[in-house]
């Protein structure tokens, strides 16, 4: 029969193991508009840094190059603009 310790260093490594880091979607640099949250009309975002999961979702901190407005969005309220679009 296993001791405690053994037990318990078995399932420290079974969750290690489980516990991956998640990584982001849209790289720094790249033109993303938003589906979600407050309007931005066909206007598109540069994503400027990644950030980390505040317990939603991936964030990313962005700014339009047309007035230099930053914000910050959810993963999931972001679409990559095709590169035909990018011309907003």
């Amino acid at each position: 029969m296993p001791s405690d310790n053994e037990t318990g260093a078995r399932l420290r490594h079974r969750v290690h193991r489980l516990t991956s880091t998640p990584s982001h979607k849209f790289p720094i640099g790249v033109r993303v508009i938003q589906r979600f949250g407050a309007p931005t009309g066909l206007d598109s975002f540069r994503v400027t840094r990644h950030l980390p999961d505040d317990g939603a979702g991936l964030q990313y901190r962005m700014k339009r190059d047309r007035d230099g407005q930053e914000r910050v969005a959810v993963e999931s309220a972001l679409e990559r603009v095709a590169r035909d679009e990018d011309l907003f």
